[in-house]
């Protein structure tokens, strides 16, 4: 009986369903079009590519739903890390095809259950912010990661496009999707700056048009799940203590 409570948890409840098949629907009209724009502009040269399409439609339900807490968000990511995995491998950027296979892929299998089962007495997790020492730890993990993915990009890829660029997305990137999965409202600064900014820029010089006006929806979401986490917190609803990493 435990068992099947929990999983009826981690599946959530009727609101969220209903919000997930809206939401789906809705991105899935977004990704054709951006498609149908990207064929536009690009004519001959345009080659649709599945893994792109998928990974795109489910990053943005992804998004959507971990903006709104909706515990849903974690399948949609799982299956965006897969596809926009193949994509990245594809078009030769060997950073975000090791983040999304080696890292995202995994990671999401410990952040969905964490965030069901995460607070006091296995209660949902709450909202909550790092502290000073906490954001200090965040600054220096992120730079140490960027220099560590560099050299390995310089050493494993050599040639590849913008590595620089490409390694502070993953290392920001990384370290994002831990705080998010603990639902700590400074993953979204991460994903506004470091992450979106920098992959609309590194996506673009690839060429990989759509997958970069993901990354512009991806921004605009930051946005407002950054305003809106902040409310939570500050609203006292489910608030946890400050916390450090």
């Amino acid at each position: 009986m435990i068992a099947v409570q929990n999983l009826k948890r981690m599946l959530g409840d009727r609101a969220a369903h209903r919000e997930q098949a809206r939401i789906a629907l809705a991105m899935l009209a977004v990704t054709a079009l951006y498609e149908a724009a990207s064929a536009y502009v690009l004519g001959p040269d345009f080659a649709l590519n599945w893994y792109e399409v998928i990974g795109t439609w489910s990053g943005l339900t992804c998004v959507w739903l971990s903006r709104t807490r909706n515990i849903l968000c974690w399948p949609w990511g799982i299956v965006s890390a897969a596809a926009l995995g193949a994509f990245f491998a594809q078009i030769g950027l060997p950073g975000q095809q090791w983040l999304n296979w080696g890292y995202f892929l995994v990671i999401q299998l410990w952040a969905w259950p964490n965030w069901v089962f995460g607070g006091a007495g296995r209660t949902e997790l709450p909202v909550s912010r790092l502290s000073f020492l906490g954001r200090a730890a965040v600054l220096l993990s992120v730079a140490a990661g960027t220099v560590a993915v560099y050299v390995t990009i310089g050493l494993i890829a050599p040639g590849s496009l913008y590595p620089i660029v490409d390694a502070l997305v993953v290392a920001s990137s990384v370290v994002a999707q831990f705080l998010l999965g603990r639902k700590i409202v400074e993953s979204w600064v991460l994903w506004l700056g470091p992450v979106n900014a920098a992959s609309i820029f590194l996506f673009a010089a690839a060429g990989a048009y759509t997958v970069m006006a993901l990354y512009v929806a991806f921004f605009i979401h930051a946005l407002v799940a950054l305003r809106s986490w902040n409310t939570v917190f500050r609203s006292g609803a489910r608030i946890g203590a400050p916390i450090t990493i």
